[in-house]
Order: C-alpha cells, then structure tokens, then sequence
C-alpha cells in the first residue's frame, strides 16, 4: 500500500477538498509513470494485482478525502450510482470481482488489443465500484497505464488522456452508461464507444507532439 498520510482530523473545506483532489491526482500521475517505467522493460512483464489497483486508489484519496474508512479499504457497503441504471455489486462480492478483473487483463494481455484492455478495465472498475470513493480516478489511471504498457513505451503529449476525460466527463460517463447497458439482461460487452472515445483522445495526446514539431522558439 502506498506511504499515506492523514490530515488532523478536521473537516475540509470545499475549497481545501478540490486542491487536494489535484495534489492527489498529480501524485497518482508520477506514480503511474513509475509503474509504466517498470513494466515496460521487457524483462518485467506486466502482471495486474490488486494491490496496484489499492494503491493508487490509496493515492486519490489520501489527506482525509474519505468520510469513513482507510485508503485502499474495499468497500464494506452498497452503494448506488446517480443517473445509472447499473447497481454495483454487493460489497461482499468486491474482492473476488476485483481478482477476476486482473485475471481477465492477464489472461488476455497479448490476445487483445491495447485500446479494448484500457476500455475495459477503465469500465469494469467502475462497474464494481470496489471502493467508498475514487473510482474513476483510479480506473481512469489504471487505464492509461494499460494503455502506455501495451504500447511499450510512456506517451508523449500534452493533454494526456486522463486530463482529457476530466475537461470531457459527459463522453466518459456516456461511455461507461453504454457499456453497462450492453450487458444489462445478459447481453454481450460492447466497448466500442469506449474504444472510439480513447482512440480519439489517444489522437489528441499525441497530434500535440506534431504540433510542438511545428512551432519556433
């Protein structure tokens, strides 16, 4: 688990809770350069655990963004998502949802492409909803580091994917809605607004490097 430390105790302010939020988020981001850094030498192939996926929820939520509960705890209550027909798992169920999520990356780490792995474990994240908050964050940079693994080496590029879904949150969530509806009485997957939603955001990232190409100074 990641070396978290905790505020005094006191309630944050609004103000106090959204600085921290970026603190936080900024914080994830180097650690998942880290981690990309790591597994993209070929002598350390990459092995999902969710030890990585606590971690850098632990991350998100570090400084007392929590109501109730440590970082990095499942979450030990029901929960319901606003505006979503989907209902997440019993919390009961979290831990083994979360095992078969890295089974599924592992198993199919060479059998499908980078775009589909990064859509689906940014959607099946959510769709467990394994922790009390921070959900998004963490399937958001889970995905981007699936992404820049797959790939080999780290994306260059500004703004970044993760940026990308935070200035274009209605494309993300209608993603995740889409996805969830698919397999709602008993359907099959299908990632594909996901998919075309990083494709285009992957496009975005990387046409800045052209662009910077092309600028004096």
């Amino acid at each position: 688990m990641a070396d978290v430390g905790h505020n005094s105790g006191q309630p944050l302010s609004d103000e106090q809770k959204a600085k921290l939020e970026v603190e936080n988020g900024l914080q994830q981001f180097d650690r998942a350069l880290q981690v990309i850094e790591e597994y993209i030498d070929p002598e350390r192939p990459f092995n999902l655990r969710p030890y990585l996926i606590r971690e850098l929820q632990a991350i998100a939520v570090d400084g007392g963004l929590l109501d109730a509960g440590n970082p990095g705890d499942w979450r030990t209550t029901s929960v319901e998502i606003t505006k979503s027909k989907h209902s997440p798992p019993p919390p009961h169920t979290v831990e083994m949802h979360v095992v078969e999520l890295c089974e599924y990356i592992n198993n199919n780490l060479h059998e499908r492409t980078p775009l589909h792995l990064a859509s689906y474990i940014m959607w099946r994240l959510n769709w467990i909803h394994p922790f009390p908050d921070g959900n998004g964050r963490t399937s958001r940079i889970l995905s981007y580091i699936l992404l820049n693994v797959k790939l080999g080496y780290i994306l260059p590029g500004n703004p970044s994917i993760p940026q990308q879904i935070v200035e274009r949150r209605s494309l993300y969530l209608d993603a995740l809605e889409a996805a969830d509806t698919s397999i709602l009485d008993g359907g099959e997957l299908n990632l594909s607004q996901m998919e075309k939603m990083l494709r285009a955001m992957l496009a975005n990232q990387l046409v800045s490097v052209v662009d910077s190409a092309d600028r004096a100074g």
